[in-house]
């Protein structure tokens, strides 16, 4: 085997036990980020568990201590907001539930696909022969293609990323970043302050959106929720409902792919349009 021959086969052994570890970890994370969504279910038994007793319900106590009909014989404590009615209240446990189930979905989406490409990373290993040489050659080409080996670009007529997300400045003159791709949403989310606003639109692929603004006005908010979903998938449509959180409540699973963060808490949702006029009248003037 020749000098050049051990190289390659070096470099594709190497790579392929840094991207199994990667996947490992990768995994081990989405499970762990999966254990601390929890199970849904219980949110939405507690929600109908009000509507059904509400009659019932002293509100000022606090909780309710109700009979929990997907565990017959046992009881379920459901606390309560005391400033809401037991109707808003069944609403909110509703609301969360749906915004948990869909986490929980993505988080198992891509555990799926993380333990599927285990398998196959696993598989490759094995079945390597480094004396090989079209072997090597052909797995080489796989991981580069993966990016689990990276290739210098000395020329390329692609032009550069751009330093900066896509800026506007709302009618009460507040700054609102609008991330242009999946490593920049990363970049734009995992690095603002706590308190600022975070926006993307509800089950749809889009743009991270931050507003720089610990106290955003309603006017805000809302040119900042169109800007969310016409930067997002639904563009085209002509009702386009937009999660509201503040940064603070995001996390990113370790080794998880560009774009995708977790939140805890309550996530408050508007409804808008996605008005394409409205973003070239906002957006920053060069």
């Amino acid at each position: 085997m020749s000098t050049e021959q051990k190289s390659v086969s070096a470099e594709v052994i190497e790579a392929m036990k840094w991207q199994i570890d990667h996947t490992q970890k990768q995994i081990v994370s989405l499970k762990k980020a999966k254990k601390r969504v929890g199970d849904a279910e219980v949110l939405q038994v507690k929600g109908t568990l009000l509507k059904t007793y509400a009659n019932q319900i002293d509100l000022n106590k606090g909780y309710a201590v109700l009979p929990d009909y997907s565990h017959p014989g046992k009881d379920l404590t459901v606390y309560l907001d005391n400033k809401k009615t037991i109707m808003e209240n069944a609403e909110e446990y509703f609301h969360q539930y749906h915004r948990d189930k869909r986490g929980l979905d993505t988080i198992k989406q891509h555990l799926v696909q993380a333990q599927s490409d285990l398998a196959k990373q696993l598989k490759r290993q094995a079945n390597f022969n480094p004396d090989d040489e079209s072997q090597a050659k052909v797995v080489k080409q796989q991981l580069i293609d993966e990016d689990a080996i990276k290739t210098e670009i000395l020329h390329s007529s692609k032009a550069p990323e751009p330093a900066h997300p896509r800026r506007f400045y709302t009618t009460d003159n507040v700054l609102v970043e609008v991330g242009k791709n999946s490593v920049q949403n990363d970049h734009l989310t995992l690095t603002a302050k706590k308190d600022y606003y975070w926006m993307h639109v509800s089950e749809l692929a889009g743009s991270h959106v931050v507003i720089h603004s610990t106290d955003p006005s309603e006017q805000t908010l809302l040119e900042a929720a169109s800007l969310a979903a016409y930067y997002s998938k639904g563009r085209g449509l002509k009702q386009v409902p937009v999660d509201v959180l503040k940064v603070r409540q995001l996390h990113k699973p370790k080794g998880a792919k560009p774009g995708l963060v977790l939140f805890t808490g309550k996530a408050d949702t508007l409804t808008v349009y996605p008005d394409s006029k409205m973003a070239e009248k906002l957006a920053e003037k060069k």
